[in-house]
């Protein structure tokens, strides 16, 4: 596992996790925060009309999955590079230069006449999140490892709170200027608001790994040679509870656009709600997420990684088979309401169980290995759930049914509680 005199252990407990719950949030931390505050309030804008939107622009089920396995697979190179990078060169700088990258990459969305276009705002998005990795690994160390979980759901939580109301803006938009034009107006919020936290991480975020190297142009090519066999090193470095993990969220990141990715089409293909009202699923969703994001975080430390996760999937499960017989509403809003319980015990427990199991010098290599064999099977599950989905609206669901409950039983019965956490 390479040099272990390296590590500093933190075991469960300690004096450490005394205090007042929010004596941690500063730095670093508060920074990051920040900035999710103004992509949170533009994703939560777009995020429940992107497909629909996409579609009003000419794309069927099938070209918009395919288009979404498109940023997956460039995501995956992006990542293959952004974790060595983060680990050689440090966090900071490709973070906040590559946030503006992001932010200009919505344009597209903002001008395209048709699907098509959507391609180039794909690619330069996708490339541009090169930095996935630093950000993973600096709010990783910016959390004192007794208080990740309930670190992890501030940083879910917090930034939730303006952004609790933007799909109301949202619907708003689509209701007084049409759907077409009130989404265009949406992304460019979204624009604006990646601007600004691109801004304040350039101002603000402060490096947590010093590595004197510089970044030059005609290195590239190499480094991106040694970052294939960097994934290979870092799956060596991996504990084997880690690897057990990463076996799970392989099947659950192959579930997840077979299940997200067509849920807007089909609340309004099958179920039948309207566009504009889709909106108010995810306001219930953030206001559930909200509520209890935070006590549930408090969960995570108190009753374990593994048991949070074994709760997320007992409250995700049953709705998920529901669902293939909801047909108003008002069941609709209950289901949304479910998943919300389970996602926000499921998000602050997997990042925490993931943190805990990282080294630290290697964690950017790590959580890149982790994202690129989760981005693999997402690519080739969104174009299958393209295809499932224009073949019967049911497919797709029916498929990720299976797979939630393969990965819950992954954790049920391999899945051990972590003794020791790196910090």
């Amino acid at each position: 596992m390479g040099p272990r005199e390296a590590l500093r252990l933190s075991k469960k407990g300690g004096e450490a996790g005394r205090g007042k719950t929010s004596s941690f949030i500063r730095g670093n931390l508060l920074v990051l925060i920040v900035s999710w505050i103004f992509f949170n309030f533009a994703s939560s804008l777009v995020f429940p009309y992107e497909a629909l939107f996409i579609r009003e622009l000419g794309a069927s089920a099938l070209i918009i999955g395919v288009l979404n396995a498109l940023g997956q697979v460039l995501l995956l190179f992006s990542r293959i590079v952004g974790g060595y990078m983060a680990d050689k060169y440090g966090r900071r700088d490709l973070i906040a230069w590559m946030t503006y990258g992001v932010a200009l990459s919505y344009l597209f969305y903002v001008f395209a006449p048709d699907w098509r276009l959507l391609v180039v705002g794909v690619i330069m998005h996708n490339i541009c999140l090169l930095y996935q990795p630093a950000l993973s690994a600096i709010t990783a160390e910016s959390i004192p490892p007794e208080k990740r979980g309930l670190g992890y759901a501030l940083t879910n939580v917090l930034p939730s709170i303006p952004a609790l109301f933007a799909p109301l803006l949202a619907r708003e938009l689509v209701n007084r200027f049409g759907f077409l034009r009130g989404v265009r107006l949406a992304y460019s919020i979204v624009v604006i608001c990646g601007a600004l936290a691109a801004d304040v991480r350039l101002i603000y975020l402060k490096e947590t790994l010093e590595t004197g190297a510089r970044a030059r142009a005609r290195e590239l090519l190499s480094e991106v040679k040694r970052s294939f066999v960097e994934m290979k090193n870092a799956w060596l470095l991996m504990p084997k509870q880690l690897k057990m993990v990463t076996v799970m969220l392989l099947i659950s990141a192959f579930e997840e656009p077979l299940f997200h990715l067509f849920l807007s089409f089909y609340a309004v293909d099958v179920v039948g709600i309207s566009e504009a009202d889709w909106a108010l699923m995810a306001v219930a969703w953030s206001s559930v997420s909200l509520l209890v994001g935070i006590p549930l975080g408090r969960a995570v430390d108190a009753v374990g990684r593994k048991n949070a996760l074994v709760l997320a999937y007992a409250i995700w499960l049953p709705p998920s088979l529901y669902l293939l017989f909801c047909r108003s509403f008002s069941e609709l809003l209950i289901i949304m309401v479910l998943f919300a319980l389970g996602g926000a015990l499921f998000v602050p427990a997997i990042q925490a169980l993931q943190a805990d199991l990282s080294p630290k010098e290697a964690r950017g290599r790590i959580m890149s290995l982790v994202g690129n064999l989760n981005l693999v099977a997402a690519s080739i599950s969104s174009a299958v759930a393209g295809a499932l989905y224009d073949m019967d609206p049911t497919f797709p669901f029916i498929t990720a049914l299976a797979l939630g409950f393969a990965s819950f039983s992954i954790i049920l019965f391999f899945v051990k509680e972590p003794e020791e956490r790196y910090e």
